[in-house]
């Protein structure tokens, strides 16, 4: 296979390619899978139900383990030696109550401590419909501007590494800014 492209052997096993790139990285394989798409290698409309989909298995999944391992040792123990007390996990729980909406899109955006936030809402037993509409709801958000995003930038190549740094430096930039936020109103509570 020396000096030939890997790009028909991506492009013929696309979307079984596609899943397990996702699982490891969603917000950069969706924005990737957005330049595919404006080059006819994706179909867009399949790729965003594969990352919606993907999404509701894999935060299922952390609000599954927060919520049967709640009560075990192992848990008590981690937060018992991460100093989290029962006042601070009833805030937690106050959090997901009263704001539910923006505390799964802090979560979901938070990216390395999304698990946390996820297992958190199972662990103060926010109810499943009310999570899985939550974590739907900024999923389908989230996808659809990380699709579109790549799907425009593809289209235009030219200014495509500029965007993209840009694009990461307000991502960054969101991100520092909700923890500060958040950080600022668990303080003032």
């Amino acid at each position: 296979m020396q000096g030939e492209s890997i790009v028909p052997l991506v492009v013929a096993g696309r979307y079984w390619i596609l899943v397990p790139l996702a699982l490891l990285e969603g917000p950069t394989v969706a924005f990737v899978t957005g330049v595919l798409a404006s080059r006819g290698y994706v179909n867009l409309w399949v790729a965003y139900g594969l990352f919606i989909a993907k999404d509701l298995v894999v935060d299922g999944a952390f609000y599954l383990c927060g919520r049967f391992f709640a009560q075990g040792r192992l848990v008590a123990t981690m937060l018992r030696r991460a100093n989290v007390t029962a006042e601070e996990m009833e805030h937690v729980h106050s959090l997901w109550n009263r704001r539910g909406w923006r505390t799964m899109a802090i979560g979901k955006l938070s990216w390395g401590l999304t698990p946390a936030f996820l297992a958190a809402a199972g662990m103060v037993a926010v109810p499943p419909a009310r999570f899985f509409r939550y974590a739907a709801g900024v999923a389908l958000v989230q996808y659809a501007a990380l699709l579109l995003l790549g799907y425009s930038l593809g289209r235009e190549p030219s200014g495509m590494s500029t965007a993209i740094r840009l694009t990461q430096y307000l991502a960054a930039g969101a991100v520092v800014i909700g923890l500060f936020y958040l950080r600022r109103r668990m303080r003032s509570q």
